[in-house]
C-alpha cells in the first residue's frame, strides 16, 4: 500500500500511540533510576534496586535493555549529550573574563553532578567500547568548543603554542580537572571555580608562557 500523505504526518492508531508512550515512560523511568543510583555512588547499580525505584518489574528492565552495560552506556550518554550541547553558542563580541566565566559556570554546574558518579563512569568505560567511545567523543567536542571560544586568543599565538594551549586548556577543563580540585583536593565550588578561572586566564593571557 502507498502512502497517500508525507511520512511527518502519518498517525498512529491511539491505542499503539498510548502503548509507545508507555514504553517511552518506562525506558526513561529506568534511566532516571539508574541514574539517580549512579549519582548516589554507586558503581554498578543492581536491577533489583533499579527496577524497585522505577516503580517496574526487574523483567521490564530486560524488556528495554539487553542488559545492564546496554543500560549503564544509556545512562552515560543522558549524561553527556546535556554536557555538550548545554554550552551556548560563542560570541566574538563578549569580553574575555565574561567568556571564561560563561564556560567555567556551564562546566562547573555539568562536572558537579560526575564527582559522586565518576567510579560508575570509569568502571563502564572498562567493560564497553561504546561508553569508552562516547567519553572520547565528549572529550573531542570538548576541545573544539573551546578552540571556538578562545579563538581570539588562540589565533594571536603561534602554531605550536596554540595547539599547546588548547591542550592544555582541554585537560584542565575536563571532567577530571573538576574531580581533582573538589574530591583530591577537597575544594568548595566557589574555591574550585575560582582556581579553575585563575589557571584559564594564566593560560590565555601570561604571553612569557608562549614564548
Amino acid at each position: 500500500m502507498m502512502l497517500t500523505e508525507p511520512l511527518g504526518q502519518v498517525s498512529l492508531p491511539p491505542d499503539r500511540a498510548i502503548r509507545g508512550d508507555r514504553v517511552a515512560r518506562t525506558r526513561e523511568a529506568i534511566i532516571v533510576a539508574t541514574l539517580s543510583l549512579a549519582m548516589d555512588g554507586e558503581v554498578a547499580p543492581i536491577v533489583r534496586d533499579i527496577a524497585m525505584l522505577a516503580g517496574v518489574s526487574a523483567r521490564t528492565v530486560f524488556q528495554h535493555f539487553a542488559d545492564t552495560t546496554e543500560l549503564y552506556v544509556a545512562v552515560l550518554n543522558r549524561v553527556l549529550v546535556a554536557m555538550v550541547a548545554e554550552l551556548p553558542d560563542p560570541d566574538p563580541a563578549m569580553p574575555l573574563d565574561q567568556r571564561i566565566d560563561t564556560m567555567i559556570d556551564n562546566r562547573a554546574a555539568h562536572f558537579d553532578k560526575l564527582v559522586a558518579m565518576w567510579p560508575f563512569v570509569q568502571a563502564l568505560q572498562q567493560r564497553s567500547t561504546d561508553a569508552a567511545e562516547q567519553l572520547l567523543h565528549m572529550y573531542s567536542a570538548s576541545r573544539i568548543r573551546l578552540a571556538q571560544w578562545f579563538d581570539v586568543e588562540l589565533a594571536q599565538l603561534p602554531d605550536s603554542a596554540r595547539e599547546r594551549t588548547l591542550n592544555a586548556l582541554s585537560m584542565l577543563l575536563a571532567p577530571e580537572g573538576w574531580i581533582v580540585l573538589r574530591h583530591r583536593l577537597g575544594l568548595a565550588v566557589e574555591s574550585s571555580r575560582d582556581e579553575w578561572s585563575f589557571m584559564v586566564h594564566g593560560l590565555l593571557t601570561e604571553k612569557e608562557v608562549h614564548a
